[in-house]
């Protein structure tokens, strides 16, 4: 029927329109975490403070923060291999694969593809008088996404989510509802009756 017809097209077009929606507000597939160091570090003035680790796997992101705790110069913090920090060590060249710039605290996120050996490395050299203590914190990040943004859980988007659904099956009852009590008029309408010719005598 075109009623019918209508109804199913806009119903159609409603549930296009708010499909994506429901994409942007699905929940992201959390990243697993591994904190490596969370403690107080100890750099001696005019001294750097190797920190090593191994990555037994790649696609791993590795989150870098620190603080300085006690300290005048401030520090920085600096992700190597483990071979270029022995190079760095006897003054030979090396590369960075992140640095922070000395100051009081900072960090940074790096994408490691490759399993092998890394070092975190705190370095002081700015402050020849007193040793720095640094609170460190090293998390690695991996799982699924872990190549693009670290996205954490967002309670707006889960509302979004919720009510995204209410309003679908809210729109689903409705026309079903709309149906039922259409096609109950239709069998309620009485049929109409034959009007026979009334005998002329």
């Amino acid at each position: 029927m075109p009623g019918s017809a209508f109804g199913l097209r806009m119903t159609l077009r409603l549930l296009a329109c708010l499909l994506p929606g429901v994409a942007l507000a699905a929940p992201v597939p959390p990243l697993h975490s591994d904190v490596l160091i969370d403690e107080e570090v100890t750099v001696s003035p005019s001294k750097v403070r190797p920190l090593d680790f191994d990555l037994s796997s790649g696609d791993t992101r590795v989150l870098c923060k620190f603080h300085l705790v006690d300290g005048r110069s401030g520090v920085r913090a600096v992700l190597l291999k483990r071979d270029d920090v022995r190079l760095w060590l006897s003054g030979r060249a090396h590369q960075a694969l992140a640095a922070t710039e000395f100051a009081e605290s900072g960090g940074f996120m790096f994408y490691l593809d490759d399993p092998g050996a890394y070092a975190i490395v705190l370095d002081n050299r700015l402050e020849g008088r007193a040793a720095a203590i640094v609170h460190l914190q090293v998390t690695l990040l991996s799982g699924t996404g872990a190549t693009g943004p670290v996205q954490l859980a967002d309670p707006l988007r889960s509302r979004l989510l919720i009510w995204i659904s209410i309003l679908l099956f809210g729109l689903a009852s409705s026309y079903a509802g709309w149906r039922l009590k259409l096609a109950l008029a239709r069998r309620s309408v009485p049929r109409p009756t034959p009007e026979w010719p009334q005998p002329l005598f």
